[in-house]
């Protein structure tokens, strides 16, 4: 790291976490040879305020919660109600009442029954899979679910996170919404906010039975799978916590440096994010390896793509401000928390290389089983 801008430390893991996650073959790298390991650095970096007292004591490693599938709504704001889902007219507060009278809330044994099955299968077994099994915080990804595996599942839903987003909604008419559905990484476009339009969303694309592609039942919505390399999600929630509104700006402003010294432009606005037909127009018996096939030619370590770079309400763990998740096509994702801006260049340049800054981590889907060339890129 330049003189100008020295290497400021973060805790370390306990070790025993350390090693954990070195047993379950997550991809580590440690916040000071990433940051040694930077040959780009922004002029100027603004710091954070004085005054402004994040956690740095606590161990991070499993703040974020489980969960199947996490939404975010288009509202283009970067501020919202304290509570998103309580405002019971809106679209967040609309999908949760569906969601809930869909199955119920919490994670049902069964799918975390499932989850662990599909874990196993791609571990094979044994003692990654008790790694695993012993890491609050790493979880698998749904995203490997295929459709077939997902009519197991039970009706009982597990938690589903609902999120407002900085980003617009790509249609002009009013009173419909865009709504990006991760770890699927795909987008269902004109969403109505009303009571009928949260639970056609909920029916078709989140419920527990539901695969990536979407339920094959009759709708009258359509998705597209996202054309981004990677999303990035900052928490701005100042109604929450004002240390996220004042790191968010900030943080920002070193990706849009850092990610375009990489060749990737940032979209902030949801632009052009529809192209071809609907994954409900593909012939169904092609759905899921088109949508896989499509998402695989997003391969953020090739120069040039678009990297999706949106603010999102909270996200829990507001103490550990700046909070920052990065979703990969694969289904894969990292949460991490105690970012600063002078960790961004760090951050950019270990997820191009599919690594985990284990100083950094709050938790992720899909980390595990993930120490080969690509790192969490991998399929």
């Amino acid at each position: 790291m330049s003189p100008n801008h020295p290497f400021v430390p973060r805790p370390a893991l306990p070790e025993s976490l350390q090693q954990a996650l070195a047993d379950a073959q997550v991809p580590l790298v440690s916040l000071q040879e990433a940051c040694a390991s930077c040959a780009h650095l922004s002029g100027d970096i603004d710091d954070y305020p004085r005054g402004f007292d994040a956690d740095l004591d606590t161990v991070m490693l499993g703040s974020m919660n489980s969960y199947g599938r996490q939404i975010l709504i288009s509202t283009g704001k970067s501020d919202w109600a304290r509570e998103v889902t309580e405002e019971e007219e809106s679209l967040a507060g609309r999908v949760k009442a569906a969601y809930g009278s869909e199955g119920g809330k919490g994670e049902a044994k069964g799918v975390g029954k499932l989850l662990g099955k599909v874990s196993k299968k791609l571990l094979g077994g044994g003692e990654k899979e008790e790694a695993e099994g012993g890491l609050q915080g790493v979880y698998p990804s749904s995203a490997v679910i295929t459709a077939h595996e997902a009519g197991e599942q039970p009706t009982t839903a597990p938690r589903l996170s609902i999120l407002n987003a900085s980003f617009l909604t790509s249609s002009h008419e009013e009173g419909v919404e865009s709504v990006m559905v991760f770890p699927d990484f795909t987008v269902v476009e004109a969403v109505p906010e009303t009571e009928d339009g949260a639970k056609e969303l909920v029916a078709g694309y989140l419920r527990a039975s539901v695969g990536r592609t979407g339920s094959s039942l009759p709708k009258t919505l359509r998705s597209w799978p996202l054309p981004y390399q990677a999303v990035i999600l900052l928490c701005s929630h100042r109604k929450r916590d004002k240390r996220c509104h004042i790191a968010a700006p900030l943080l920002i402003a070193q990706f849009h440096h850092h990610l375009e010294l990489n060749g990737l432009e940032t979209d902030e606005l949801g632009n052009e994010i529809i192209d071809g037909p609907a994954i409900e127009d593909w012939a169904p018996e092609t759905r899921e390896t088109r949508l896989e096939e499509s998402l695989k030619g997003l391969n953020v370590k090739k120069n040039g793509g678009r990297v999706g770079l949106f603010k999102v309400s909270h996200i829990g763990g507001h103490r550990y401000a700046g909070n920052a998740i990065a979703y990969f096509p694969n289904g894969s994702s990292i949460w991490y928390g105690r970012v600063t801006p002078r960790d961004v260049g760090a951050v950019v340049e270990t997820l191009l290389a599919g690594k985990v800054i284990p100083e950094l981590l709050r938790g992720g889907l899909g980390l595990v089983g993930k120490d080969g060339p690509d790192g969490v890129l991998a399929w």
